[in-house]
């Protein structure tokens, strides 16, 4: 007799906030068992892959507003801080998804 072992459940990707597993999508029952396996290093999911294009992407933006604040005369930096401490408060939004 052969014996097969069970079809594999659905697989999550996440990583480790404060101690705490967060999953990046899906949803478990609540009591749900699981298995945690970290993935070996190198290996990197798409999710992954596009986080770290994006913090690159936002890191060299930074750089360059730095760059740029750099380069300001000091009557054009109180003017900014003017303008920014005018609009305090103000909240952004994500745009909404189709």
């Amino acid at each position: 007799m052969k014996h097969e072992s069970p079809p594999s459940p659905a697989s999550y990707t996440g990583h480790v906030k404060n101690g705490v597993v967060v999953l990046e999508a899906g949803s478990l029952e609540e009591g749900q068992a699981v298995r945690v396996e970290p993935i070996e290093p190198g290996t990197q999911s798409p999710l992954d892959s596009e986080r770290a294009a994006r913090v690159r992407r936002l890191q060299q933006r930074f750089a360059e507003w730095t760059e740029e604040d750099g380069r300001l005369t000091d009557e054009e930096a109180d003017r900014l801080r003017a303008a920014l401490d005018q609009h305090r408060g103000v909240r952004f939004r994500s745009p909404p998804l189709d």
